[in-house]
């Protein structure tokens, strides 16, 4: 077997001395048969030296075998171990250190105070890695970046974020991502059914004091639906009534509300079906064909009329009977608009008003819709309720209207209901 290096040969070290100490040649064989020659006083003395050692080992006499190098194969192995042991502990103690290290920079804590974050549109998790680091949100942008590697969970929605804190545990932060963005923060807008472009202009900006009179206007004038008559710089009747959200960067911006609102009409309309309006209406109104701006301004006379839902769709069955003969509306409503007053009785001289939205006077439908309606209401100027009637009056204090074909019954209707103290 060949015999083994010693490593500290190899490596030009020098033995300790307890090795040098060690004898370093093997004994020669003893002979079998005793030398002629006669023993010397050295020969006798290392013959004492061996038996001595022979006695005190308690071993049998010459029986015994010399080890070169003190200690030979076995000792050298132990300096192998030695020379390889010491780096493997230094490895041991720098692996044990960076795991320590690690574990620190993933949770280092106690979170501290919370902190605005944002992830910009398209950013990647490096970029985001860094400006959590740079927040100190997390410890350290590359430990986080590999964190979410190990994890999985990128990539992540852009917005803004909520519940963030300095020297947060990247369990916690990564969760938080993962969530996504809370709704942004949104200040509620109501617009109710039936108002004029006049009052909501007030209304809008008593709701949002930084909104620009002249912005809105602007807006309102330079805003075209695609179902306003060309050439008209009028929106009445496209701003849908209804509750908007209005996004907090955007409170104050009026043509992003013109938009919002003119994008719920669009929907709606589209839903009712209002753009296919002469088609179902064909015949409703007898020869006169109906457009769907003319059926939105029927809308806004339901609007304007209605208490009710049940009465909506009867009161557009008036007034397309009314048409059909080429008689006047004779809807107050509509010389309140002429008017821009709102009141509960209508004198002599308001009846007389000069204005294309007096139906009193005027034939036909007036030039534009009157307010915003709401959805029954163009549903119900689409889908007329069948009749003949020709009037209509308030016969209770809930809002119902009696209906009548004629003028007699309908003169009748309005005594009843005088007598009543209905109106």
């Amino acid at each position: 077997m060949p015999e083994q290096p010693d490593p500290f040969e190899l490596f030009g070290l020098e033995p300790s001395s307890s090795s040098t100490s060690s004898p370093t040649s093997s004994m020669p064989p003893a002979s079998s048969q005793p030398s002629p020659k006669a023993a010397t006083p050295n020969s006798s003395s290392a013959a004492r030296v061996v038996a001595s050692s022979a006695s005190a080992g308690g071993g049998n006499d010459g029986d015994f075998v010399a080890v070169k190098g003190g200690g030979g194969s076995g000792g050298r192995g132990g300096r192998w171990a030695l020379l390889l042991g010491v780096p493997l502990l230094v490895l041991a103690v720098v692996f044990a250190a960076a795991g320590f290290w690690v574990k620190g920079k993933i949770d280092p804590g106690s979170p501290g105070e919370e902190v605005a974050f944002t992830i910009t549109k398209g950013a990647t998790t490096s970029q985001i890695a860094t400006s959590l680091a740079e927040k100190k949100i997390v410890s350290s942008a590359t430990v986080f970046e590999w964190y979410v590697k190990w994890k999985g969970g990128a990539p992540f929605q852009a917005g803004d974020y909520e519940g963030l804190r300095v020297n947060s545990a990247m369990g916690d932060v990564l969760d938080t991502l993962k969530a996504g963005p809370p709704p942004p923060k949104t200040v509620t807008f109501l617009v109710r059914e039936g108002l004029w472009i006049s009052e909501f202009k007030k209304l809008a900006l008593e709701k949002f004091p930084t909104m620009n009179p002249a912005a809105l206007d602007a807006a309102l004038a330079n805003t075209h639906p695609p179902m306003q008559p060309a050439g008209s710089t009028n929106l009445e009747g496209f701003l849908f009534p209804a509750t908007y959200e209005i996004a907090q960067q955007d409170v104050g911006n009026a043509q992003k509300l013109i938009d919002q609102m003119i994008a719920a009409f669009d929907r709606v309309s589209q839903a009712e079906g209002l753009p296919d309006a002469t088609a179902k209406l064909k015949g409703v109104a007898g020869t006169k064909s109906i457009s769907p701006y003319e059926a939105l301004i029927v809308a806004s006379l339901v609007e304007s009329e209605a208490k009710v839902d049940e009465d909506r769709p009867k009161i557009a069955r008036v007034i397309y009977n009314r048409l059909a003969r080429g008689e006047s509306l004779g809807i107050d409503a509509s010389v309140l608009y002429a008017l821009q007053k709102r009141k509960t009785n209508l004198t002599d001289s308001d009846l007389k008003t000069d204005s294309p939205y007096n139906t009193r006077l005027k034939r036909g439908l007036p030039p534009t819709p009157i307010n915003s309606p709401g959805q029954k209401s163009i549903d119900a100027a689409l889908n007329p309720a069948p009749g003949d009637w020709l009037f209509y009056v308030l016969t209770d204090k809930d809002g119902h209207h009696y209906f009548a074909n004629t003028l007699s019954d309908f003169n009748r209707a309005v005594a009843d209901a005088k007598a009543r103290g209905v109106f």
